[in-house]
């Protein structure tokens, strides 16, 4: 059995894909709740903190529905073979680089919540707001440093 074919019966990006991406969802979820509560019942900055993370959850579940219903898709594309061996190498590749992309706008991400707080010191929204970008940040730089660290490569043999 080549590695190709072991990829494809037993655990492939795809499948990885769907066991990942449900926890990215599950991140929203809280993520929403965690800023809906502190918008409605927090001071200033416990507002901005809030805005910050209903709306990365918001974007986050999106991201989170849309990967594991492609994930979906292309598990069943490859188990019918019509992904072929060059072509799962290509989608794997470019899953890694665009998590590791990703990595450097989280790293952005921080440093822009970093300059919000810096910039407003006295503006106890803003502030939150800052927290709320940084905290979210560092969990999609976690996020995007295990993807790509754990998912299955790309390599194959004829």
């Amino acid at each position: 059995m080549n590695t190709y074919t072991k990829t494809r019966s037993n655990s492939n990006l795809f499948q990885f894909q769907q066991r990942a991406f449900p926890f990215l969802l599950a991140w929203s979820l809280f993520s929403i709740v965690v800023g809906i509560l502190a918008w409605i019942k927090g001071d200033r900055w416990l507002r901005g903190l809030g805005m910050q993370f209903a709306g990365w959850g918001l974007i986050d579940g999106i991201i989170a529905a849309f990967a594991v219903r492609g994930a979906v898709h292309k598990s069943i594309q490859l188990a019918s073979g019509e992904i072929t061996p060059p072509e799962y190498t290509r989608q794997a590749r470019n899953f890694k680089a665009i998590v590791l992309a990703n990595a450097l706008l989280d790293i952005g991400y921080i440093f822009g919540g970093s300059w919000l707080i810096k910039r407003f010191p006295q503006d106890q929204e803003k502030r939150g707001m800052g927290w709320g970008i940084i905290i979210q940040g560092a969990f999609l730089l976690i996020w995007d440093l295990v993807l790509a660290l754990f998912s299955p490569g790309g390599k194959h043999e004829r």
